[in-house]
Parts: structure tokens; sequence; C-alpha cells
């Protein structure tokens, strides 16, 4: 499956063999290098001095007077820092240490420096097929490595961003080579991992002899940073004679694009183990479908067939459960709702980038071509998903009221009522609040009313300081009335234009106070009337109104054009504390 929904390059060619250097380290290496010591570039004064410090160094190293080689190497940069024998030495240094990707690093240099490099090349080929997979290294060193890595990028724009300003990026890697799991040799035997089975050992393994790496690029860095390590049986192993090569890219892929998600707009990037990693284990055997273990992920039955955006479902699934909070006590379909969640969100963001991609509203044939590359076809997939499972769950929501009995239940139904509220937080406010939602539920055991309850804090913290807004994408549609329909987009529903007779419904939280609620429309909200019914009457307003609450609660406004007026793009609503206060 080609994975180019953003620019996408494969780095460096696959190389299959191992190297035939000796995995000992030994003197005879430091001579590899003293053999190339005397070439003087000309152009740098100080050369010359440089080349006399390895030289220098050489011989310490020779004496195994590591740290005053060590020494010796950083003044020979000081006098000369592209000389690429220093690098190299320093690489050498730094890999009889253990000191694997500052090695890499060094190496890595030396071939910036001087592309035939050939110590240099023989030494990254070596640590890459017989150490541990280095946990970072710089993305342009990837070149000189002998694998085979594809580089792409999430695109991803903010609601806070200018429409002028160019979309963020989140840049990850992955490689596609032969590779073996570092626990194990070219001819051990294949790794038997447990299932854990919500936590027990059932005593079924599953069985894995291949990995493929996922790395994630620090922001403002040119260092990538080893997160996803994905193993899976080869064919050789294999229980029904199957190639999972594909699959196992194809799933480290999906991770490192919804980990951008998650990243940029929740601030949840995957943190992994004592090392950072999240170890992903694709399983022929195991129970039906998948589940999420301390920071492990398990795919079961991956000889079952499935199509890209089942795959795109499964993955967004148990990366919501390792991502997301743990809100839950469901009794079905299982007992988080974080799972759940994480499709829904990941598959939005996913049509919100083919949207920002392709520069084409969602949905459109230029947004399906955005995403065919990336689901092999299944992009109209996608768009049924948001239509049929993401609306179903906000219009819930909003049918239900937040203070509906499902906010204490355990069914199915609540689930969705849960995710639901979280998608109308979203399309009222963005990604922003959302993230704020989640990191101000308290407990490591929380409910929905809990989230509830840290967005109801968030408003009135907010409304202390500055106007809080309300997006017209959260409208209840289901008690508008409108003539022109509006458009299903990727996050919200867009386009809401109110003409003559036509009215508009939202929900919103008021906290106990005076404020001011103002409507806000494009080219003029002045036409618009503004209707608040409270226990004490319906208040009515143009434009804006002046709702005095003596307790904090939910409210519905509906807003409504004259009859004479023209048609008007409704965006929403604005509140402030009132003048009046």
């Amino acid at each position: 499956m080609s994975l180019t929904i953003t620019e996408q390059r494969t780095v460096s060619k696959a190389v299959t063999n191992r190297s035939i250097w000796s995995n000992a380290l030994t003197a005879t290496l430091v001579l590899v290098v003293a053999a190339s010591l005397g070439a003087i570039t000309p152009g740098y004064a100080d050369r010359t001095e440089a080349v006399q410090l390895v030289q220098e160094a050489q011989q310490l190293l020779d004496e195994g007077k590591h740290p005053e080689a060590r020494k010796k190497l950083a003044e020979a940069l000081q006098a000369d820092p592209s000389y690429p024998e220093a690098h190299a030495n320093l690489g050498y240094l730094h890999e009889v240490s253990g000191e694997i990707e500052e090695a890499l690093d060094r190496y890595g240099l030396a071939l910036k420096l001087a592309p035939d490099h050939t110590y240099s090349r023989g030494r990254m080929r070596q640590l890459f097929y017989t150490a541990r997979f280095p946990r970072w290294i710089k993305l342009d060193y990837l070149k000189y490595s002998p694998l085979s890595v594809v580089v792409d990028r999430c695109q991803i724009k903010l609601p806070a961003d200018s429409p002028t300003a160019p979309a963020r990026r989140f840049d990850f890697a992955y490689t596609t080579s032969l590779l073996f799991p570092e626990e194990m040799g070219r001819n051990d035997p294949a790794l038997r991992i447990p299932i854990p089975a919500a936590g027990r050992d059932t005593g079924v393994y599953a069985i894995v002899n291949r990995v493929s790496y996922g790395m994630i690029r620090r922001p403002n860095s040119p260092v990538l940073d080893l997160r996803f390590v994905v193993q899976y049986p080869s064919r050789t192993i294999s229980q029904s004679d199957r190639d999972y090569t594909q699959l196992a890219a194809t799933v480290t892929h999906l991770l490192l694009r919804f980990s951008g998600y998650a990243a940029t707009y929740l601030n949840r990037p995957p943190t992994g183990d004592n090392e950072g990693l999240v170890h992903v284990y694709l399983c022929e055997s195991g129970p039906a479908g998948a589940e999420q273990y301390e920071n492990n992920i398990y795919l079961y039955d991956i000889d079952l067939a499935r199509t890209a955006a089942e795959w795109t479902r499964e993955v967004a699934h148990e990366l919501g459960h390792y991502l997301l909070p743990a809100v839950g006590q469901f009794d079905e379909p299982e007992k988080l709702g974080n799972g759940l969640l994480g499709e829904r969100l990941f598959l939005q963001w996913l049509a919100a980038e083919a949207e920002l991609v392709s520069g084409a509203p969602w949905p459109s044939q230029e947004t399906s071509t955005a995403l065919s590359a990336v689901l092999s076809g299944d992009a109209q997939k996608v768009a049924d998903y948001v239509q049929e499972q993401c609306r179903p769950a906000l219009d819930l929501w909003l049918r239900e009221g937040p203070d509906s009995p499902l906010l204490g239940a355990k069914s199915a139904e609540a689930m969705d009522y849960f995710t639901g509220f979280c998608l109308w937080v979203l399309a009222a406010h963005g990604p922003e609040v959302l993230a704020e939602v989640f990191d101000n539920t308290p407990g490591e055991n929380p409910v929905p009313v809990d989230c509830v309850a840290a967005y109801r804090e968030i408003v009135t913290r907010s409304l202390d300081v500055q106007p809080w807004r309300v997006n017209a994408g959260a409208l209840n549609l289901a008690e508008s009335q409108l003539s022109q329909p509006v458009r299903e987009g990727a996050l919200r529903r867009e386009e809401i234009t109110i003409s003559p007779g036509d009215f508009v419904v939202l929900p919103v939280y008021l906290p106990a106070g005076t404020w001011q609620v103002s409507a806000l429309a494009s080219p003029s909200a002045d036409t618009l009337t503004l209707e608040l019914k409270l226990d004490q009457g319906t208040l009515v307003g143009l434009t804006h109104l002046t709702v005095s609450t003596a307790a904090p609660g939910w409210h519905t406004i509906r807003i409504s054009t004259a009859q004479a007026s023209e048609a008007l793009r409704f965006e929403g609503l604005q509140i402030e504390l009132s003048p009046q206060a």
C-alpha cells in the first residue's frame, strides 16, 4: 500500500544481507581509520594541525587511553570542525563505550562531510544490523544507513493558526527493510511473546521474528526518536504462509500519523516505556480483536482478511486506549470509552488532513483522492464512518442533553453519548479546549461526568479573563430549521446559512453571573434575534442579550432572522462578562 497523503520518500535502499564486518571491536578497526589520516584537504588553515592531533589520538587509542584520546579529538575538531576523520574516530570511541546513538551521529557527520568515507559507512552498516536499534538519530543521516526507510509527515492546522500560515508539520519515519528484533540474532529462534488477555498470562504466545521501527521527529529539531517497535512473524514461521511485511509497514505508518494528531491537537504524544518505546505485536493467535496493555499493543487474528479502512479503525482504537484518558466503567461494548473515542477523533482528523492537503472541502472528490493512496481505495469508508458513526454520536449528545441519565449509565448507548460530548467540544471550540478537558479530568479512573465537570470549570475560568466562543458547527441540527442544507465537514457541520424564517439552536453552559451573549454572522448579525429560556421567562435580544444567572447551568439559545432580512452566514456565539456586571 503506497502511503502518500503527504510528501513521502524512501531515503535509502534496502539491504537484506548482513554486514561483512566483524562483530568484535578491536584495535584493527582503529588502524583502518589511521590509514586515511594523512590526506589533507586544501583550503583549511588548521587542517594540518587537526591531522596531527588525530594521529596523536590514534596513538593514545592503541595504548587504551580513551579519555586522553577523546580530549585530543576534541582539540582536532576545534582546529578544523569539518575534518571527517576526527568525527569518525570519535564515533569509534562512542561505539566501544556502548553509546550507539552518539557513534552513529559522528559517523553520519563524517559521511556528510565526506560521502565516500568507507570506514564510517561500514560502521553504520554494522551497527544497524548487529547492535540494538538506535533510540535516536538525525533525519539527514538515515540516508547513510543500509536500511530502507520511508519518511512522511502529517500536515495539521489549528483553529488559532492564521489562514495564510503554512500547515504545521509532524515528521516521522519507519523502516521497511528485513530486520530482526534486537532481542534475537540472525540464527536465533523466533521470540515467544506472552499474550496478556487483559493482563493475565494465558499461556498463549505470539511468535515473531521480524520488526518495523517507527520514529518521530522532535519539535524544532533534526533528531528522530524511536517510539514504535512493531514485531510480526515472517512468512517462514507464519501459520498461514502469509507475508506480513506490508501489513507491518501499514500499521507502523498509521500509529505514527495518528500520534501526530494526538501530539499536535491534544498535546498527548506517545511516551512509551522507560526507554520511550511502545511495543506492538502482530499476532496470528490470541482472542478476537486487539488490546492495549501497559506500553504494549496486541493486534490479533492478523491472517483474517481486513480492508485498509478496518485496519485504520483497529489501530486508531488501540492507540486511543493508549493515548486518551481512560474514561470508563462501561459494561458494553467494553469497559473504557477511549478506544471508541480514538477511532472517532483520529478518523475525523484523517479526513481533516485530506481536506488540508487537497485544498478542497470535505467530502469531495479531491479529498477522496488525497486519501485513496493511504487507504487503498477505502477513502469512501472514512466518509461513511464520519457520517454514520461520528455525527450520530454527536447528535445523540445534543438530543439527550448535557444532563441526561446516559451520563451515568454503562450501556453501549452511554459510550456513544460520552464520545458525542467529546466530539461536540471539538466542534464547538476546537482541539485546544478538548485537550484542556482531558488534562483537567480528575482521577485515575474517571467517568464521563468527570469530563463534563472539567468542561464546566474550563468555561468558568475562561470567562473570568476573556470572551468564550461557541462555533456554529456545534448547533443542534435536529432542533434547528434551515432552508439551505449544511455541509457535513470533517470535524463539524459547516456553512450554516440562516435565511429569512430560519432559526438555529445551540446549547451553551453559563456560570453564575451576568453575561452578554452575542451572535456572530457575516456580513452582519444586526438582524439576528437571540432567545434564551430561563425559569423566570424568555429573554429576547437583537444581535445580543444580557443574561443574569443565579446558578450555573446549561441553556438553549435560539437564533433567528426576521422575515424581511437577507440570508446570513452564521458563525457562532460569543459569551463574555456583561458591561452591566
